[in-house]
Protein backbone atom coordinates (compact mmCIF):
# COMPACT_ATOMS: atom_id res chain seq x y z
CA UNK A 1 0.00 0.00 0.00
CA UNK A 2 1.75 3.39 -0.79
CA UNK A 3 0.83 5.49 2.49
CA UNK A 4 -0.52 3.11 4.79
CA UNK A 5 1.74 0.99 7.01
CA UNK A 6 0.92 -3.37 6.66
CA UNK A 7 -0.01 -3.76 10.44
CA UNK A 8 2.26 -5.98 12.89
CA UNK A 9 1.17 -10.00 12.34
CA UNK A 10 -2.00 -10.52 13.76
CA UNK A 11 -2.78 -6.94 14.07
CA UNK A 12 -5.99 -6.54 11.89
CA UNK A 13 -7.23 -2.54 13.81
CA UNK A 14 -5.17 0.36 13.44
CA UNK A 15 -5.02 2.03 17.11
CA UNK A 16 -4.78 6.02 17.19
CA UNK A 17 -1.33 6.34 17.92
CA UNK A 18 -0.69 4.24 14.53
CA UNK A 19 -0.01 5.94 11.18
CA UNK A 20 -2.61 7.03 9.11
CA UNK A 21 -2.75 8.59 5.36
CA UNK A 22 -2.93 12.22 5.10
CA UNK A 23 -5.00 12.48 2.01
CA UNK A 24 -7.41 9.15 1.41
CA UNK A 25 -8.10 10.21 -2.09
CA UNK A 26 -4.24 9.14 -2.93
CA UNK A 27 -5.38 5.31 -1.84
CA UNK A 28 -6.27 3.08 -4.01
CA UNK A 29 -9.61 1.39 -3.26
CA UNK A 30 -8.75 -1.88 -2.23
CA UNK A 31 -5.95 0.06 0.14
CA UNK A 32 -9.19 2.52 1.48
CA UNK A 33 -11.20 -0.50 1.72
CA UNK A 34 -8.43 -2.29 4.07
CA UNK A 35 -7.61 0.60 6.13
CA UNK A 36 -11.93 1.08 6.69
CA UNK A 37 -11.28 -2.76 8.04
CA UNK A 38 -8.93 -1.43 10.21
CA UNK A 39 -10.57 1.24 11.64
CA UNK A 40 -13.97 -0.24 11.93
CA UNK A 41 -12.12 -3.11 14.17
CA UNK A 42 -10.64 -0.68 16.07
CA UNK A 43 -13.82 1.58 16.79
CA UNK A 44 -15.50 -2.17 18.17
CA UNK A 45 -12.77 -2.79 20.37
CA UNK A 46 -13.22 0.34 21.69
CA UNK A 47 -16.82 0.35 22.03
CA UNK A 48 -15.98 -3.57 24.31
CA UNK A 49 -12.86 -2.17 26.21
CA UNK A 50 -13.81 1.12 27.36
CA UNK A 51 -16.84 2.44 29.15
CA UNK A 52 -16.31 5.86 28.07
CA UNK A 53 -16.56 5.00 24.29
CA UNK A 54 -14.66 5.00 21.62
CA UNK A 55 -11.19 7.22 21.27
CA UNK A 56 -12.11 10.96 19.32
CA UNK A 57 -9.37 10.04 16.52
CA UNK A 58 -10.71 6.44 16.03
CA UNK A 59 -14.18 8.36 16.01
CA UNK A 60 -12.60 10.91 13.00
CA UNK A 61 -10.73 8.76 11.33
CA UNK A 62 -13.86 6.60 10.56
CA UNK A 63 -15.62 9.44 9.80
CA UNK A 64 -13.38 10.64 7.24
CA UNK A 65 -12.66 7.22 5.65
CA UNK A 66 -16.78 7.19 5.43
CA UNK A 67 -16.86 10.24 3.50
CA UNK A 68 -14.22 9.32 0.84
CA UNK A 69 -15.77 6.29 0.25
CA UNK A 70 -18.87 8.24 -0.29
CA UNK A 71 -17.46 10.26 -2.34
CA UNK A 72 -16.04 7.44 -4.37
CA UNK A 73 -19.35 5.74 -4.85
CA UNK A 74 -21.62 9.38 -6.06
CA UNK A 75 -18.40 9.84 -8.26
CA UNK A 76 -18.26 6.48 -9.99
CA UNK A 77 -22.00 4.87 -9.03
CA UNK A 78 -22.03 0.77 -10.33
CA UNK A 79 -25.49 -0.06 -11.80
CA UNK A 80 -26.52 -2.59 -9.94
CA UNK A 81 -30.28 -3.99 -11.60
Amino acid sequence: MSEVEAPPVGRTYLAPADAFPADLTELSLAELHVLHSRVGRQLEREHLEDPAGPHPVTLDRHQDLTVELDAREIAHPQNTL
